[in-house]
């Protein structure tokens, strides 16, 4: 199916789910040769950076970061977002936007590739859901096209109370033959994984956070451990000294550009570009 009208289709199924369960006004549009989403007020974009082998420098996949906007033009947080929101159907509908975003420009800009594609999960989303982790999305995929044996699917720990729902969550998540990372951002995940019985397949872990992984080195030893760069915070040339850390390869994220992009995204002015409402 033409990306367009996978579009127009999942922008159908959009409308119906938004009426159902009273939602913002949310949808996909193309603009400037990419796919963008809104939900409510909020302008949703997308940005690949490439994960690329520490050893050999080859191209591993790509992970998608997504850069939000309000109608007034201010940059906002989508952590933020989520955690603002009340509504369990609100906090479930925008994550799957976001991710179905990430595929529809990932087929887009790199439609023959056949490596990894990183997606964040919320972690309210993974709360919100009592079972069946992974089932909805795993059709919106099979329309892309996309088999989950090539989608990794990382989230963070929340508490100790949370760790059993999440065992499910993610083990629902690895039958379904999705790959399984887990975001390190601070000395409370690091514990977390610690406490947690699933190894998973990838760790993502920023600069800022390397000290915390020195609480994990057997569940380094056998999962996939790549580090985040943000390039205000690392040089290129420190990547030989963070390589004794035991990472497997490395992400550096451009926000520069995906906030320039984000600034000016043109409206949908066709049919074929049209919102579900």
């Amino acid at each position: 199916m033409p990306l367009t009208e996978l579009m127009n289709y999942f922008n159908d199924q959009l409308q119906t789910q938004a009426r159902l369960h009273e939602l913002p006004k949310t949808g996909f549009y193309k603009a400037d040769n990419q796919y963008w989403a809104r939900f409510g007020n909020l302008i949703l974009g997308s940005q690949f950076a490439e994960i690329v082998s520490l050893d050999s420098e080859n191209l591993i996949g790509h992970y998608a970061d997504l850069f939000v906007r309000s109608s007034a033009g201010n940059i906002l947080d989508i952590d933020d977002i989520v955690n603002a929101l009340e509504d369990k159907q609100q906090i479930i509908h925008l994550d799957r936007l976001v991710r179905t975003l990430h595929s529809l420009n990932y087929l887009q800009q790199h439609d023959g590739f056949k490596g990894l594609l990183a997606l964040q999960v919320q972690s309210r989303h993974i709360l919100s859901v009592a079972n069946e982790h992974g089932k909805t999305f795993e059709k919106i995929l099979s329309d892309c096209g996309l088999g989950p044996e090539r989608v990794v699917l990382h989230t963070r720990l929340m508490d100790t109370a949370d760790l059993p729902h999440f065992y499910q969550a993610l083990t629902n998540y690895r039958n379904r033959q999705y790959l399984i990372g887990i975001n390190i951002q601070g000395a409370q995940e690091s514990e977390l994984l610690q406490e947690f019985s699933l190894t998973p397949d990838y760790i993502f872990a920023s600069t800022a956070h390397l000290q915390h992984l020195d609480k994990l080195p057997q569940i380094q030893a056998e999962a996939n451990t790549i580090l985040v760069i943000d390039p205000t915070e690392v040089a290129g040339n420190n990547l030989a000294q963070i390589a004794g850390k035991g990472f497997k390869g490395y992400v550096t994220l451009n926000s520069d550009k995906a906030m320039n992009k984000l600034n000016h995204p043109d409206s949908p002015t066709t049919d074929s570009q049209r919102l579900a409402s």
